[in-house]
């Protein structure tokens, strides 16, 4: 069965864990890169720096992949959860909801992180049926 989405652009980001580690420290650091139930996700899951760090990676990724960065796109607008198998998957919100929407983008997230490095890529495809 043909497939009826167009591949549009991919994105992919990298970080020390050690540093996300530091970083998430500072209070102000989750409310500004995570949405409110991904928070309350890495809450149930003890702050987790791997966790944390894999869903940095994932919204720089997405930044990337739909090719307008940080600056109009917010971190907060971009949700990352993790389904009952702990698959992750990517939910838009404001401005990520709105573009999304308007480009009938679909996102395919992949994370992933070793002892000292966190990963993440994100594919955008252009859903063909309208």
């Amino acid at each position: 069965m043909p497939s009826n989405n167009i591949f549009i652009r991919v994105g992919t980001s990298i970080v020390e864990i050690d540093r996300i580690r530091r970083i998430a420290r500072n209070p102000k650091f989750l409310s500004k890169y995570f949405s409110a139930d991904e928070i309350r996700y890495i809450v149930n899951h003890n702050l987790s720096p791997s966790l944390l760090a894999e869903n940095y990676c994932a919204k720089a990724a997405f930044a990337k992949a739909i090719g307008t960065g940080t600056r109009v796109v917010p971190p907060c607008d971009v949700t990352v959860l993790r389904d009952r198998l702990d698959s992750p998957f990517i939910i838009t919100l404001g401005r990520a909801k709105m573009l999304a929407e308007r480009e009938n983008y679909v996102f395919n997230l992949s994370v992933s992180h070793c002892k000292k490095y966190a990963t993440a890529t994100v594919i955008v495809n252009k859903n063909g049926k309208k």
